[in-house]
């Protein structure tokens, strides 16, 4: 009896660490929590899932590091903006193309808006995470994403990793 209550406590405890990982998530550098940031603001993953809103996990070749980060929030459409999804050769690399909704469009505006003021105000563009089953898939920059009649065009993925995302969002 005493261990099924130990084991009913375990699970009780890790089921929000397990919870923070989004089927599908477009984020922002700029909105790492604090535990995922160096003394000096730079990107600092985790072997430990971060205590944040969302944590998601550094895919193979991830170029933000091994590791855990976490995120205040999500950016642009969600995965109930997503009607489909296909991959192939892009313009960098392989692309993952969202067909969205209205509202994933509105959404994608209005980020792309922020990001492009935080660009000509900074000079560099914002550096995104795009997230698969709590997992970076590819780590694009802003500027680099299209929108053109209701199809955002998301580069920088490697081919294995353009194809788990396209049978991932497909399920």
């Amino acid at each position: 009896m005493r261990f099924v209550a130990i084991l009913v406590a375990a699970v009780t405890l890790a089921a929000p660490a397990s919870a923070t990982a989004p089927r599908f998530g477009l984020f922002d550098l700029h909105d790492l929590s604090k535990a995922s940031r160096n003394e000096f603001g730079d990107v600092k993953p985790t072997q430990r899932i971060p205590p944040a809103p969302f944590a998601v996990e550094c895919a193979a070749g991830c170029r933000l590091g091994s590791g855990w980060l976490g995120f205040t929030r999500l950016v642009g459409p969600t995965a109930a903006d997503i009607r489909s999804a296909s991959a192939g050769p892009g313009r960098i690399g392989w692309s993952v193309r969202l067909d969205l909704t209205a509202r994933g469009r509105a959404r994608w505006r209005a980020f792309a808006k922020v990001a492009a003021a935080r660009a000509r105000k900074a000079g560099v563009p914002d550096v995104l995470a795009l997230v698969v089953g709590g997992r970076i898939l590819a780590a694009p920059l802003a500027d680099t994403l299209r929108l053109m009649r209701g199809r955002l065009d998301v580069p920088g993925f490697t081919p294995a990793n353009a194809r788990i995302a396209v049978k991932a969002l497909a399920s």
